[in-house]
């Protein structure tokens, strides 16, 4: 089973539903596609790079753009090629991007062509690359051609910037030419998509996810939120950041809808309240606690999670989560939204953990000042603690050991 193949699956019972929303938050009525328009186009993007692109060897394809209405439609028309994506921020730093783009390799890349002028402008000096001669509606298609040691100490600098530990070294070091390797050998569309880590403690990792890590999230994540074709899922996360690909394709292999709004958006906090809570009434919502504060004490209580609130879900994850005194001060007198800590890490495809808050413990008006608790892990996830040397922890404190 595939990303792809599961929405294709729940497509086929719910054609005529909308499947993706587009909200520019400019008091405009939000642009939206139907499952079968959805479908429609990733099938004329797919064949459009079948005809194209000569792969030979791993099948991966850069995605350069914005969010947008037609992000989901790219994202499953790379997918059916068989190919992997690529995702490509376009205010990522050109450094890090072009260093991303060589450590994969990579034969091609989609560019929005509302795009191309940064695109050029940021890549030019380091990227050879074919003038654009061949473009499909919203895209151009870059084939890309490397030349060795082009761009190898491009990240130089910054990674001197940091002390890298003896791990993170080996982890570089195994991700190179061994892992190309051995993903030369996997059947086509084994890979679903190419990240990069943050790199904020060394050079980043390139970490490549296969269909079969990434499907357990999505499988569990729609039984445990209980999603159906009813709920409406926000895409509170950049396409870079792997948690994207999970609130993607929960509600794409739901038959929910998937709303989107601009990156300039999510930064201001009394519109963002406005487009998720009163025009569209989400009602899933993963996210940093980064982002919820946001919104600040005062919505979150209001809006966010007030008792007439649309959320049934918040799922919170990527960094630490608030203490419970927090979070019980945020929750408006009534709200029953179902909250959720969740622990993953990129390495291990996206979730590796959950836990949801009791609500007796939500409602408690006594203090609770000890952090909130990992929880259980997620389907196809494996959770050890072990000691300095290695041994299994039964009790007591040790280092956390993820595997899946």
């Amino acid at each position: 089973m595939t990303l792809q193949e599961l929405v294709l699956r729940t497509a086929s019972v719910y054609m005529d539903r909308t499947a993706v929303c587009f909200d520019e938050g400019n008091n405009q009525p939000p642009v939206c596609y139907s499952y079968k328009a959805l479908l429609s186009a990733a099938s004329e993007l797919s064949h459009f790079l079948i005809a194209h692109c000569d792969f030979g060897g791993i099948r991966e394809i850069g995605l350069y753009c914005q969010p947008g209405i037609n992000l989901p439609s790219w994202i499953l028309g790379i997918l059916q090629v068989p190919a992997a994506y690529a995702p490509i921020d376009p205010d990522s730093p050109p450094s890090l991007s072009t260093y991303f783009m060589k450590k994969c390799d990579l034969k091609y890349v989609l560019v929005e062509k509302q795009q191309l002028s940064k695109f050029k402008s940021s890549h030019e000096t380091v990227l050879n690359y074919d003038t654009v001669s061949v473009e499909h509606k919203d895209l151009a298609l870059f084939r890309l051609h490397w030349e060795d040691g082009r761009v190898s100490t491009v990240l130089g600098d910054r990674a001197d910037q940091h002390k890298v530990t003896d791990r993170e070294d080996r982890v570089s070091a195994e991700s190179r030419t061994p892992e190309k390797e051995h993903m030369d050998m996997r059947h086509d569309g084994c890979l679903a998509y190419v990240l990069h880590t943050s790199g904020t403690t060394g050079t980043p990792k390139i970490v490549r996810v296969p269909h079969a890590c990434i499907l357990p999230n999505i499988q569990h994540f729609r039984s445990l939120f209980d999603i159906t074709q009813e709920d409406i899922l926000f895409l509170a996360s950049p396409l870079t950041f792997d948690p994207s690909v999970v609130e993607i394709f929960v509600s794409l292999s739901s038959g929910a809808c998937l709303l989107i709004v601009p990156t300039s958006v999510k930064v201001l906090p009394s519109k963002l309240a406005d487009i998720l809570f009163s025009r569209h009434r989400v009602t899933v919502l993963q996210a940093t606690p980064t982002l919820l504060r946001r919104f600040g004490s005062e919505l979150i209580k209001s809006t966010v999670l007030s008792a007439h609130t649309s959320l049934r879900v918040l799922a919170l994850g990527g960094e630490a989560f608030p203490s419970l005194t927090i979070l019980k001060s945020w929750r408006g007198k009534g709200n029953r939204t179902q909250i959720f800590n969740i622990y993953g890490i990129t390495e291990v495809s996206s979730w590796a953990t959950f836990y949801r808050i009791p609500e007796e413990i939500l409602n408690s008006a006594v203090k609770h000042e000890s952090p909130v608790q990992l929880g259980s892990p997620l389907l196809g996830t494996v959770i050890e603690v072990r000691d300095q040397n290695g041994s299994p922890v039964l009790e007591g404190t040790g280092q956390v050991f993820l595997g899946c």
